[in-house]
């Protein structure tokens, strides 16, 4: 089910409004998740592992923003994977700001769907060049072995899925939550050790570190996204 959260506009100057759809499914090994390759002569995160998604363009019509969010990224997974999908198929699964100071910056709607029983994944062979279904978990060692490239947003979202073993389970776990807000702020003295604090986190405010009480935080070292998050999602 598509549900809103009310959002930090003044934080968005300048942000580009994208979406991404979650493809999961149950395979013999449990909850699988589709991955797509970007191209290696793509100007932005080229040979990187992420889910389907884009930016929201003008012919992505609704009445609010999370309904044109919807309906981009449909489309964007109609072109992509060449997976169709009804708007009724979405959940809202989260909510990703770009921090700020960086030059490309997106707000995007991040939403979860199941694939339907007789559908099966195409890439377009100009954006994306691969696609692969996998274990959550499986595919967040792959990229600390350093074999699977992969963004900060994709990596926490994979280990959030990873929380559920069945589709059904992470559906309902999606639709019983309010959608979590992400707008990083980034640590960076040490360009080696670069830490990004999400909101919840003790240090978020005061973009200390060190601040002592809840975590909510990524680590990036030498290209690998370490998440900690030491509590539950708020609930609807």
């Amino acid at each position: 089910m598509l549900a809103s959260i009310d959002l930090p506009i003044g934080d968005r100057d300048g942000a580009v409004l994208a979406a991404t759809i979650l493809l999961i499914r149950d395979g013999g090994q449990g909850l699988e998740i589709l991955l797509l390759k970007r191209n290696s002569n793509a100007k932005n995160m080229a040979d990187v592992w992420m889910f389907p998604g884009g930016k929201i363009d003008a012919e992505d019509t609704g009445n609010t923003e999370l309904e044109r969010a919807a309906a981009g990224g449909l489309r964007e997974l109609s072109e992509e994977a060449s997976i169709s999908l009804e708007v009724e198929s979405l959940t809202t699964f989260s909510h990703w700001l770009t921090p700020a100071g960086q030059k490309r910056r997106f707000a995007t709607w991040f939403f979860i769907a199941v694939l339907p029983a007789d559908a099966s994944v195409q890439v377009d062979g100009e954006e994306m060049v691969d696609a692969v279904w996998i274990n959550p978990r499986h595919a967040v060692s792959e990229h600390k072995a350093g074999r699977l490239r992969l963004p900060p947003p994709t990596v926490v979202s994979l280990l959030d899925v990873a929380e559920s073993e069945t589709t059904a389970q992470a559906i309902a776990k999606a639709d019983a939550r309010r959608a979590p807000y992400f707008y990083p702020k980034i640590l960076a003295e040490d360009p080696e050790n670069v830490v990004m604090l999400y909101p919840g986190d003790a240090g978020y405010d005061g973009s200390d570190e060190l601040a002592p009480g809840e975590r909510h935080r990524a680590r990036w070292v030498d290209g690998v996204i370490d998440y900690e998050r030491s509590f539950e999602f708020a609930s609807r």
